[in-house]
């Protein structure tokens, strides 16, 4: 007969150990840990990419904006230092303009280097002492911008502005360091002071240099240039700020020096 078949599989049987030794368990294997070479490697690659990515973003954006550049350089370039063919004008009342104008404060023109030599003789009863001094002078002129007011200013809806100036006037005067030329005092057995004729001598020089010193600024005209370089200055403004047309008037009041111009 033959014998019946196992209903279901045998279980698998593992080889019998040897005697006398315990079977051994086997442990799964680990992965070798990464050297550093290959992190600084990995590291470094990825930094690369970022980096290229940056750069070529930004070369993109540089490429835009020289191709919108080249459109119109005539204009681009102008618009750089802000002279726009387009620009609306950014006054729109007399206020604006005149605190625009205030802020050039004190507008000046200078004339330096004016020499003047007086020759100053005792005019006593001896005239026993003479002094001969230089001066190298400098006078100044200008307009001051801050006392212009809202009734100072007039805008029409055309675009056009006038302006009322106050009137020049001389605003500084200086004589210098004096340089005496000569010196003579023949005092008679000490009945002559010396050192004080020197001084009175001398002030009466430097008093009569200052007059000069103004004359010169007066046939110069530099209340005039003055004048000329005030409007120059506020017109240039004014184009700039959008207006077209630019009328000055300026006040007929006369303005005395300085006190820097006044006498000893």
């Amino acid at each position: 007969m033959k014998p019946a078949k196992p209903s279901s599989p045998p279980e698998s049987q593992h080889p019998a150990a040897p005697a006398g030794r315990p079977l051994r368990k086997e442990t799964p294997r680990m992965a070798a840990p990464r050297g550093c070479w290959a992190t600084c490697a990995l590291f470094g690659g990825a930094s690369l990419l970022v980096l290229t990515l940056v750069v070529a973003c930004m070369a993109l954006i540089m490429t835009l904006r020289v191709a919108d550049f080249l459109g119109d350089p005539a204009q681009n370039f102008l618009a750089i230092f802000g002279f726009e063919k387009d620009a609306t004008p950014v006054v729109t009342d007399s206020r604006t303009i005149v605190l625009s104008v205030q802020e050039l404060a004190l507008l000046e023109t200078v004339q330096s280097g004016i020499v003047i030599t007086k020759t100053v003789v005792d005019s006593g009863a001896a005239p026993d002492a003479e002094l001969q001094i230089s001066y190298t002078g400098t006078v100044k002129a200008g307009i001051d911008l801050a006392t212009i007011a809202e009734d100072d200013v007039s805008v029409t809806a055309g675009g056009a502005v006038r302006l009322m100036l106050p009137s020049p006037r001389i605003t500084y005067c200086d004589l210098g360091k004096p340089e005496v030329l000569a010196w003579t005092c023949r005092g008679w057995a000490g009945l002559q002071d010396c050192s004080s004729r020197y001084e009175r001598m001398q002030s009466e020089a430097y008093n009569r240099a200052m007059g000069d010193l103004l004359e010169a600024a007066q046939t110069m005209d530099l209340l005039g240039l003055a004048r000329q370089n005030a409007e120059a200055t506020l017109y240039d403004l004014l184009q700039k700020l959008g207006f077209a047309s630019v009328t000055f008037e300026v006040s007929d009041e006369i303005l005395s020096p300085d006190p820097s111009c006044q006498p000893d």
